[in-house]
């Protein structure tokens, strides 16, 4: 037996050593330049004005549907901000058809199939996934959601409860706070800047919903994403028979309002929160989504902070000099203005290090740029990550209709690799230079500034944050 066993291990030995002295240098691998090209995806529109994108997969015997309205915040008066939310939810909790709520659920179980709903800024939407098999009686659902949502009024004034409670706890978390005052004070007057209140939240009622949805939720203002276990034939004739008789009452589609100078003056916006630690946001208005420069500046922006652990920011202001719990930046490019900013979770007594030495490594790279190293590393993970985001037919045809549904043309997922793939050094110094301004930086602190390490007022002017639920 021991001899067996000393065997088994020099022949382990043997055939390790000859296995490790075939692997190569990992700095001294090269791999071939990434290619990406999606599958065309069926689009197609109904009579009645709907837009179908459709991608067929044999496996596995699943169907999904994203279906897509133009709707949200910046369709809504300021005052009456959060009705979308509350009638996307309400869609799909509170009947439809001849179900009532409990209904509803029960058929969807027993289906093993699921819908959901969302309201944002721009678009109120809704997915739906569910067994090859079924998919004609899960449509049906899906249908009855979209056409005679039932609004109960119960089921409304619970969810309307349930806004409101969540509008109290808004200010429990450090995190949120932070965020939520970053947007608010950077967009100010823009419909970006709005989140619901317990006063906007009372101005909503039934008939309100009513009206948003008759005006919103109508086949011409829809566009519809379809993968799976289904032909085209048998696709376009389950959907004619669920929405063929959903006809468009000739009304103008809504649009947005125009909102122009929006965005509020550099300085420091506190928000005070009785706790040990800080966290904080600076940045300004930034890129739009279809904005040229916007493929060189998140190449430049992963070498800054918005690659994790090989960032500068994480690397200095964490790893090195050990001042922050999480650390980095983010370029949030968004259909009417994006915005830059960097943002950190630090002790309360490290607030003024960490952040000044943030500014420094901005401002650094706002006059110098990036180095080819850094580009390297970018463009490496940027380009291989890429195809990653769109593994399965769902992720492609999704990505599909939502492009169509923001102005984008068909081949932009390929733009937009190409556009990764053609950064060069100097583009990544030109948007530094051009489109970072740590001069004119807005800054939101949350925290106790009595446990601060600096002085507020050093570093601008300092706007005290109502933090009353209103």
């Amino acid at each position: 037996m021991r001899t067996a066993i000393n065997l088994v291990l020099a022949l382990s030995l043997v055939l390790g050593t000859s296995a490790f002295a075939e692997i190569p240098d990992p700095r001294e691998m090269t791999f071939a330049e990434q290619q990406f090209t999606p599958p065309a995806t069926e689009r197609f529109v109904l009579d009645n004005g709907m837009v179908v994108h459709f991608l067929p997969a044999t496996e596995p015997p699943v169907i999904t549907v994203e279906v897509l309205f133009h709707a949200g915040t910046l369709y809504e008066p300021k005052k009456t901000v959060g009705v979308f939310e509350l009638m996307a939810t309400a869609m799909r909790t509170a009947g439809a058809g001849e179900r009532g709520p409990t209904q509803m659920d029960s058929d969807l179980e027993a289906l093993a199939a699921s819908i959901s709903s969302s309201a944002g800024d721009e678009q109120v939407s809704f997915s739906m996934r569910s067994l090859a098999e079924d998919f004609g009686q899960c449509l049906g659902l899906l249908r009855d959601i979209l056409l005679e949502p039932a609004f109960d009024s119960a089921v409304l004034a619970r969810e309307t409860s349930n806004k409101r409670d969540w509008i109290l706890r808004q200010n429990d978390n450090p995190g949120s706070v932070t965020r939520r005052v970053y947007y608010q004070t950077v967009y100010a007057d823009h419909p970006y800047a709005n989140y619901a209140t317990l006063e906007s939240i009372d101005r909503i009622d039934r008939d309100l919903v009513l009206e948003r949805h008759r005006r919103f939720i109508r086949p011409d203002n829809c566009i519809l994403a379809v993968a799976g276990a289904i032909s085209l034939e048998d696709l376009q004739t389950h959907l004619d028979q669920a929405f063929g008789e959903w006809q468009a009452d000739g009304s103008p589609l809504p649009k947005m309002q125009e909102w122009t100078g929006f965005g509020s003056e550099p300085g420091v916006y506190y928000a005070e929160k009785d706790i040990n630690q800080a966290n904080f946001r600076f940045g300004h208005l930034c890129l739009d989504h279809k904005h040229p420069d916007r493929h060189a500046f998140e190449v430049m922006n992963f070498a800054l902070g918005g690659s994790g652990f090989t960032s500068r920011l994480t690397k200095q202001v964490r790893t090195t000099a050990g001042l922050a719990y999480s650390v980095g930046s983010w370029h949030y490019n968004r259909a009417h203005a994006g915005t830059f900013f960097g943002y950190c979770q630090t002790r309360a007594d490290q607030f003024g290090k960490a952040l000044n030495m943030m500014l420094d490594i901005v401002a650094e790279v706002h006059g110098k740029g990036i180095t080819q190293e850094e580009l390297d590393l970018a463009h490496s993970s940027l380009t291989a990550s890429y195809v990653f985001n769109y593994t399965t037919p769902a992720r492609i045809v999704n990505a599909k209709a939502q492009l169509e549904f923001s102005g984008f043309p068909e081949d932009q997922l390929e733009r937009d690799l190409e556009g990764l793939k053609a950064v060069t050094l100097e583009d990544c110094r030109r948007v530094a230079r051009e489109h970072l301004d740590p001069d004119k930086v807005i800054i939101v602190v949350t925290g106790k500034r009595d446990m601060f390490d600096s002085q507020l007022e050093d570093l601008g002017k300092v706007t005290v944050v109502d933090m009353e639920i209103k």
